[in-house]
């Protein structure tokens, strides 16, 4: 196993060395992921080069702590689970929150095959990502505590709709052979392509223990699912924002960055 990947699994602060290489495994470690490692277009908007060389892009979010979207999170966990003997694939969904059909694919998760049974595990479709492995093998509804997803199965087709906390058509996956080729053009297109929402828009998330936190673009939302409560806010400041992004998502950003941030967003609203 490699030492990023290590160094990676030991900041999860479980013990995966003797823990049995079951759903629970891969559940607790997707909880974890969540909770530790935000979600963040930060680096997109600033232009920056994103390599997905596994040894740059662990230290990028890992250690460095600086977020990222789909195409870095679920290679990260991808790559994890691999080296712990689970069975993965690469997949690339169709994002669906608009509805239309001939949406491109543009995002990456992956595909789990453990004692004969299919299920999608995802670590970075931002503040909608499911967060435990979703079956798929027929359709059903997977549920765990507030949380309530519909799995609609068409031969190799599987849309994903999020019932609870809100309904939300999520993705589609078509079930097919895909390589990290496939993946370098969708992200290369979505941190790159002068169209791509990631290059125009702040979006920053975080997932913890019935928590949702959320920056979009000068906007601050959260929910607590338990207690049935969403709140929103508007951000003032650029110090506003770097608090935010420093304390409530853990990310390393600078003063600097932050107030280039600020003057990005507020400019375009």
């Amino acid at each position: 196993m490699h030492a990023y990947i290590k160094d990676y699994l030991n900041s999860l602060d479980t013990d995966v060395e003797h823990a049995v290489r079951d759903l629970n495994l891969v559940t607790r470690l997707q909880a974890l992921h969540l909770t530790n490692y935000s979600f963040s277009s930060v680096n997109a908007l600033q232009d920056l080069p994103l390599s997905t060389e596994p040894e740059q892009l662990f230290k990028r979010l890992i250690t460095d702590k600086q977020g990222g979207y789909c195409f870095e999170h679920n290679k990260i966990f991808y790559l994890a689970l691999q080296a712990l003997d689970f069975n993965v694939q690469i997949v690339i969904a169709r994002v669906m929150l608009n509805g239309q059909l001939e949406n491109p694919r543009s995002h990456r998760l992956t595909l789990l095959t453990l004692d004969g049974k299919q299920y999608l595990v995802d670590v970075g479709f931002g503040v909608s990502t499911p967060i435990l492995p979703l079956a798929i093998d027929q359709s059903g509804i997977v549920a765990e505590s507030m949380n309530k997803y519909r799995i609609t199965r068409c031969g190799n087709i599987i849309m994903v709709h999020q019932q609870q906390p809100e309904e939300k058509y999520l993705y589609r996956v078509e079930l097919a052979e895909f390589f990290e080729s496939d993946c370098d053009i969708a992200h290369f297109y979505s941190h790159q392509h002068p169209s791509a929402a990631f290059v125009n828009n702040l979006v920053v998330s975080r997932i913890a223990d019935g928590e949702r936190f959320l920056i979009r673009n000068q906007s601050f939302f959260y929910w607590h699912q338990a207690k049935s409560l969403h709140t929103g806010q508007v951000i003032e400041s650029s110090e506003h924002l770097y608090q935010l992004i420093r304390e409530v998502f853990l990310l390393n950003v600078s003063l600097q960055s932050a107030q280039w941030l600020f003057t990005k967003i507020r400019s375009a609203s």
